[in-house]
């Protein structure tokens, strides 16, 4: 949704959820975005909290979805309809979030752009 799908070359091929940035050498770069969200750990390279963050926020979207299931429980029964909806955007948006923390680091510094690389969840990409 908010995000484009690629192939991921270190995972032969398969499409993943990636966050494109363009560096000043016109070169365009995919961050595997999926990847990220799947191990926070990985962002605590930029900072601390980036872990913190993302957990916490992935837990606010299922917390959100239980309670709206047991609303339709105790209320009506299509109330989960909205809640799946608000925690499937919430998700969407933290992926996005883990992107684009790596795209910020990889900008700023060429030792972040190399670890990104090293650990394999950023590429080069055609336009």
């Amino acid at each position: 949704m908010f995000l484009r799908t690629v192939p991921n070359p270190y995972d032969e091929g398969r499409p993943t959820r990636v966050v494109r940035f363009e560096q000043p050498d016109d070169q365009v770069y995919a961050i595997d975005a999926e990847q990220l969200h799947k191990n926070p750990k990985l962002l605590n390279q930029f900072s601390r909290l980036n872990e913190f963050k993302l957990r916490s926020l992935d837990f606010l979207a299922y917390a959100i979805l239980v309670l709206f299931i047991i609303a339709s429980l105790a209320v009506a029964w299509w109330l989960f309809i909205p809640g799946l909806t608000a925690c499937a955007l919430m998700v969407a948006i933290n992926r996005k979030f883990a992107g684009e923390t790596a795209a910020r680091a990889a900008r700023r510094s060429t030792q972040d752009f190399l670890y990104l690389h090293t650990i394999g969840v950023l590429w080069i990409v055609q336009n």
